[in-house]
């Protein structure tokens, strides 16, 4: 019985040294530490959402609203856009358990998270649903960045132009390609 005991204190502890590391690799600025240890924490670090980025605390947070779609073009030329989740569409119960998303949206066109962007692209391909038969696809992902309002007002100019900025294009030969 002591054995079991040891063995699930050996479990833990391994796990919290491994979060505790990834979470300290991850926050530090860049350099050749980071640079070196980083890459196996990606696949525990992005998928779960607990990455930091530190332009969102002062002195200069982020002051404009930024969406991240994918224009997916298959074989026939044919255009598919997949808009990730706005949170700002959602009904409130909704969005509780997504506030990470506009996080993830900034976070794109940072070149740290190159990875980032082709997980997400793949993920806009299976999520149009497209058959074996439209590809070879192209998936062109980008920004859309709709200024804040000024400090003191109230709204944002609704006739304000969108900037949009083109992050990343894929091509990707087969279903094999994007499935998991």
């Amino acid at each position: 019985m002591a054995w079991r005991w040891t063995a699930r204190r050996l479990v833990i502890s391994a796990f919290v040294l491994f979060h505790l590391s990834a979470l300290v690799i991850w926050t530090m600025p860049r350099c050749c530490i980071k640079d070196r240890f980083a890459g196996p924490y990606y696949y525990y670090v992005l998928p779960l959402g607990i990455w930091q980025w530190w332009a969102m605390f002062a002195p200069d947070p982020v002051r404009d609203t930024v969406v991240v779609d994918a224009e997916v073009v298959d074989a026939k030329g044919i255009r598919h856009i997949f808009e990730f989740p706005r949170i700002a569409d959602l009904p409130w119960w909704s969005k509780i358990p997504r506030y990470r998303n506009p996080k993830f949206s900034n976070n794109m066109a940072n070149e740290e998270y190159a990875k980032s962007r082709h997980f997400a692209a793949r993920h806009a391909v299976r999520q149009l649903g497209l058959g074996p038969e439209a590809f070879p696809v192209w998936v062109s992902m980008y920004y859309k960045v709709k200024e804040s309002p000024p400090p003191g007002t109230a709204f944002a100019d609704p006739m304000a132009p969108t900037r949009v900025q083109m992050l990343e294009r894929f091509e990707f030969t087969s279903m094999k390609e994007v499935r998991p």
